[in-house]
């Protein structure tokens, strides 16, 4: 949410004398309080941002109602962070409209819920697409105002419109039991607005949903995204898509390089997977010590075929890696 109060270009009013421009004090302030910020020391942040707050510089006042509401000082006040906020919001401050939407939804500061879609509509109107977002879920689950599922589903579009994916994550979930094709539709819109799990949930569709079409080029693409993109469960299938060559390239070694990604991201798969390529030493150095690691580490997945091919596994180190090297491994384990 602060994001953007780091580019915000410096204040400045004209001098009377010279006609010059110098930094008027709470613009100086408030540059002290954001590099403060910036640094870590939140009670001179706080200190400097109440001084450019009390002279009515809304970005201070944001920065000043944010520290006291996360309680970064040690300090949670959320009576005046809500006050705060609200003189930001009259200054057309859309963060701070944001914020006491926030607060609103979860009861804080003397606010509920059905104040939200006051501050939210505020912000809306500022073409903030995650407060139009805010207010389509507030309308699909109630929150603070009656259930109304396509009032919900048009705000959560004019979000969507302007390039929010976690939006079109949203609606494509909505249609996700009762049209696939529909459902399909939104996150590949999701994931072209940079959405990981809906690139991940789009491939999985094009896989294993039996009302979509096959496209096991586009189902590799949306995977491939998706663990780029740093997704831990897309990182071990798109290197299983890799080691297979189904729709990219075939290679052991990048498709080990992913399942390593995906195992050191805590994906029960992945682990198992790079345990498997460790073992057999494909596109990766051979280590039973290290396959045994990551074997007891993958623990069970809950996939009935990846447990009993996990049972198999360990039964084979077991029975032909000598008991110290397996050890060792239990003994990293611990």
């Amino acid at each position: 949410m602060l994001g953007s109060l780091a580019v915000l270009a410096p204040l400045a009013s004209a001098t009377p004398e010279t006609g010059l421009k110098t930094a008027s004090a709470d613009s100086l302030h408030f540059q002290s309080a954001q590099s403060a910020f910036d640094a870590g020391d939140f009670d001179r942040a706080l200190a400097m941002a109440k001084l450019a707050a009390a002279d009515g510089n809304a970005d201070a006042q944001y920065l000043a109602g944010y520290i006291l509401m996360r309680g970064q000082t040690g300090l949670v006040d959320l009576p005046e962070a809500a006050t705060l906020f609200r003189a930001a919001a009259k200054a057309k401050n859309s963060d701070a409209m944001m914020a006491l939407g926030e607060m609103s939804v979860r009861n804080l500061a003397g606010l509920s819920a059905s104040d939200g879609l006051h501050w939210f509509s505020m912000a809306a109107q500022a073409n903030r697409p995650d407060a139009m977002r805010a207010i389509g879920e507030m309308y699909i689950k109630g929150q603070g105002l009656a259930p109304d599922a396509n009032k919900g589903r048009e705000w959560l579009k004019r979000a969507a419109d302007y390039g929010d994916g976690i939006a079109a994550r949203i609606i494509g979930d909505s249609y996700f039991e009762t049209d696939a094709n529909e459902a399909l539709r939104w996150y590949e819109k999701s994931a072209a607005n940079g959405e990981i799990e809906s690139a991940y949930l789009a491939a999985i569709m094009y896989e294993e949903n039996f009302d979509i079409k096959p496209d096991t080029t586009r189902m590799a693409a949306l995977m491939q995204q998706a663990a780029e993109g740093g997704y831990p469960a897309a990182q071990a299938d798109y290197g299983l898509l890799v080691y297979q060559g189904r729709g990219v390239e075939q290679s052991t070694e990048a498709a080990a390089d992913w399942f390593e990604k995906a195992a050191r991201n805590g994906d029960k798969e992945g682990q198992f997977l790079y345990a498997f390529t460790l073992a057999k030493g494909e596109g990766v150095t051979q280590s039973f010590e290290d396959a045994y690691y990551w074997l007891l580490k993958s623990g069970e997945s809950g996939v009935s075929a990846y447990d009993k091919d996990r049972k198999v596994l360990r039964e084979r180190l077991e029975q032909n890696v000598a008991p110290a090297v397996l050890a060792k491994a239990r003994a990293r384990l611990d």
